[in-house]
């Protein structure tokens, strides 16, 4: 099986590779479903965005798990997939756990060049900040006939003994809803379905 080089996550142009097989079988790959009992209620996409930047401060991989769709697509930025041609163009819902997974662990990396890099201690995670509505993404898009909106967002990710890696700019989040019995109440249940990568790493000074 050939292996994969993969991001820390479909925002930053870090390299994580733990020990062994990154796409080696396990039962764990799947979506759980449900919300985490520390979270609100993902009843709406304003909620679901609030528990997705609670999640990256939290660093919890078992809600970032739950509030993805099993559908859910990664599309790398042109600069990521110039700098890691061997990634392609996507991360599907797999590849996009695995990363996470080791990233919120603290696991260690490697850059573009293939240099070891530390480990992220913590993440700052700025509110997002909606630059237009939800609106159904047509049939021709690469994430089609879901909500979608595009947010200005800003990350810092710090590393123990580094610099703090700085993430900004623009993502295009895609969300879907399915019906859910919450408390006695049918109310929608939203989920992340893809995210469309603009942003732009530098460190901090």
């Amino acid at each position: 099986m050939k292996m994969k080089s993969f991001l820390t996550l479909g925002l930053v142009g870090l390299l994580l590779f733990p020990t062994g097989c990154i796409f080696s079988p396990d039962d764990n790959d799947g979506p759980v479903g449900g919300s985490s009992a520390g979270l609100p209620f993902p009843g709406s996409p304003d909620q679901l965005m609030k528990n997705f930047r609670s999640i990256y401060e939290d660093m919890d991989i078992e809600d970032y798990r739950n509030m993805l769709h099993p559908d859910y697509l990664t599309i790398l930025k042109e600069s990521t997939r110039l700098d890691f041609p061997e990634v392609g163009e996507t991360l599907d819902y797999t590849e996009e756990i695995r990363i996470h997974t080791n990233m919120f662990s603290g696991a260690p990396g490697r850059d573009a060049q293939g240099n070891l890099t530390n480990p992220i201690s913590a993440i700052q995670f700025d509110e997002p900040v909606q630059l237009t509505d939800w609106e159904t993404s047509p049939a021709t898009d690469p994430i089609p006939n879901a909500l979608a909106a595009l947010f200005e967002v800003s990350f810092n990710f710090e590393r123990a003994g580094d610099k703090t890696l700085q993430v900004q700019g623009q993502i295009k989040f895609f969300i879907t809803s399915r019906d859910s019995l919450h408390q006695g109440v049918n109310k929608q249940y939203y989920q992340m379905i893809g995210q469309w990568d603009f942003t732009e790493d530098e460190p901090v000074k």
